[in-house]
């Protein structure tokens, strides 16, 4: 299908309830103008011509060196640069159909991987070229439904729940965990309001470019490559007037001096609002301004209807970052990454020591070095 011009695509996602924001025309059109690549959309439809299933899926150059325990060749992938996004059908025989034809479309180009990034479990049962890798989860928080005769705003003004309050409905669901993560979370927020932070929505692009450099000093931190800012100014052109994508910034006053301290894009669709990308600088986490960003974000996706809020998936090396989201009643969710054929076994032992070699000189890369090798990093995968 071309998803460019072929309306039935955004009829079909709107429509479906498990659609994610990944699946909408406007984050495709956001990957094909990365790097310059076409989006081969596969739809599946009925006798009379109404779509029944659809897969999303994009090309990919790949690596010489294998890296982590997945594939990182030539692909053809739903989708890459991209946390999950996999088939959308209405049955089960749509599915089928349109995997099929997936691992067929790569088996007929050497060297080229299927790659489905899903949280469908079990998806390789009924498809014998098809292998599972379990990869590693996502947190997400099941928000609670609008409270009714009651005022967001009012209920929202404080965090801090009232103490024993074991009648009131809308205080049991809105508690993060247990009464020491809601302490914590209370705690941390309080604080950043004291400290002088505010919290507001980008209304610019100079902004986000103003973003984009918080951005860097937080991947280069973290030691992961970041995204090139064409990307998210193509998403700012998609999705912010629709409302699909959102930018919060988190600012401190002092004596009516505002500074940006640190920000973070939410992308939302359909039921769920995805936790997508951070910038702050370390020197500024003592401000605590995640911890504002968090609660204004889920504030605005609960008044708004939204039922899951994502915070994102977390590597096994960043226990810090999967004990923030967990503080926050994030539980995790599996993601499954399906390939045909199947990846090796295991990476080689030379490109595990250069990936460990490259995390520990990142972080001594000026942010416009990171920029540039990410562009380069990314332009491959």
């Amino acid at each position: 299908m071309d998803i460019h011009s072929d309306s039935r695509w955004a009829q079909f996602v709107s429509a479906h309830p498990d659609a994610l924001i990944y699946h909408h025309p406007g984050w495709l059109f956001a990957l094909e103008s990365e790097y310059g690549q076409k989006c081969v959309g596969l739809g599946c439809a009925n006798e009379t011509g109404q779509l029944t299933a659809v897969l999303p899926l994009l090309y990919t150059k790949g690596f010489p060196l294998k890296f982590g325990p997945v594939a990182s060749g030539r692909r053809l992938s739903s989708l890459p640069r991209t946390p999950i996004a996999g088939p959308l059908a209405q049955n089960d025989q749509s599915e089928k159909a349109i995997v099929e034809h997936a691992v067929e479309l790569a088996r007929s180009q050497w060297g080229v991987q299927l790659e489905i990034k899903t949280q469908i479990p079990n998806l390789h049962e009924s498809f014998e070229r098809l292998v599972c890798i379990p990869w590693r989860p996502t947190f997400v928080w099941e928000l609670p439904p609008a409270l009714e005769g009651q005022d967001w705003e009012d209920f929202w003004e404080s965090i801090r729940l009232p103490r024993g309050c074991l009648s009131c409905e809308g205080c049991r669901r809105l508690r993060f965990g247990n009464a020491k993560r809601q302490h914590r979370v209370s705690w941390a927020v309080n604080k950043a309001r004291k400290l002088g932070l505010e919290v507001r929505e980008a209304d610019t692009e100079q902004e986000l470019a103003h973003w984009y450099q918080l951005y860097l000093l937080t991947m280069r931190y973290n030691a992961v490559p970041p995204r090139p800012y064409r990307l998210f100014h193509s998403l700012w052109s998609s999705f912010h007037h629709s409302g699909n994508m959102r930018l919060l910034l988190a600012e401190q006053n002092r004596a009516g001096q505002k500074r940006m301290v640190a920000g973070s894009i939410l992308l939302q669709f359909g039921q769920t609002v995805f936790y997508a990308f951070t910038g702050c600088s370390p020197h500024d986490w003592c401000l605590h301004p995640h911890d504002l960003l968090q609660i204004e974000a889920i504030q605005s996706a609960c008044r708004s209807g939204y039922r899951w809020y994502d915070f994102g998936e977390v590597a096994e090396e960043h226990e810090a970052l999967a004990q923030f989201k967990t503080k926050w009643g994030g539980k995790p969710k599996p993601v499954y990454r399906y390939y045909s054929p199947g990846p090796n076994a295991r990476a080689s032992r030379a490109s595990e020591m250069l990936a460990q070699s490259a995390r520990k000189v990142w972080r001594h890369l000026s942010p416009k070095a990171t920029a540039v090798l990410g562009d380069l990093i990314y332009s491959r995968m």
